[in-house]
């Protein structure tokens, strides 16, 4: 025990020192409670649920891309097999030039020129060279029998008859007809100016027309097969 005024050990009931009464030494404080730290916080990026998706949307649309690429090139394998590597390739490249090429072109030695496709010649107005050089394209009967001309070898397999391998001559045919008729129809078109002295500035782009008669050329050879 110790003294409560003088602190000092005592054994008996009074301080022998100052004559103070003892006490009991107070019993050690409780320690402190042990921290608890807050709990952690996750940080969620907002836009990592909009990236996931777009992963999603991304592998999807790369599996759809494989399916209907595997789907082409067994559609492709198909019609090779029926029309032939050669015929069919020729009848891709017919298709190209008819609409992308510049089949013929006006004021050529121009640093602009105005071009025409196969395609924008069979539905030009020949009216007179303003319409023309106009460069207005509306399509009519002729345009559609060009497109059924040049369909024409892509049908020529699936029909079971004897005469479905004269389609193949289809496009060959119609590309002689209609080169003399837009031939007829520029030169009336021009007929005024060059009766002035003026030159036609019309003219054709024969790379072009050599590549439209080359592939039709070979789709004809369709029509000489044995049956």
């Amino acid at each position: 025990m110790f003294c409560q005024s003088c602190g000092a050990q005592v054994s008996g009931a009074f301080c022998t020192k100052c004559g103070a009464s003892a006490s009991q030494p107070s019993p050690p404080s409780a320690p402190p409670p042990a921290y608890t730290p807050p709990p952690a916080v996750t940080v969620v990026d907002s836009q990592q649920p909009a990236q996931e998706r777009l992963n999603q949307l991304g592998s999807a649309a790369q599996e759809h891309g494989k399916e209907a690429a595997k789907l082409a090139q067994q559609g492709i394998g198909a019609m090779a097999a029926r029309m032939g590597k050669v015929a069919l390739g020729a009848a891709v490249l017919l298709w190209i030039a008819w609409f992308f090429f510049p089949a013929a072109s006006a004021f050529a030695g121009n640093p602009s020129p105005i071009t025409y496709t196969f395609w924008e010649l069979l539905g030009i107005d020949y009216g007179g060279p303003g319409t023309m050089l106009g460069g207005a394209v509306h399509p009519g009967l002729l345009s559609l029998l060009g497109l059924i001309a040049i369909a024409a070898p892509f049908a020529a397999p699936f029909i079971h008859a004897a005469w479905s391998k004269y389609l193949n001559a289809a496009p060959l045919v119609y590309f002689g007809i209609a080169f003399l008729a837009i031939t007829v129809d520029k030169n009336k078109a021009f007929q005024v100016v060059t009766a002035m002295g003026i030159p036609n500035p019309f003219s054709w782009s024969l790379p072009v027309l050599f590549i439209l008669g080359i592939a039709a050329l070979v789709l004809a050879k369709g029509a000489l097969k044995k049956p």
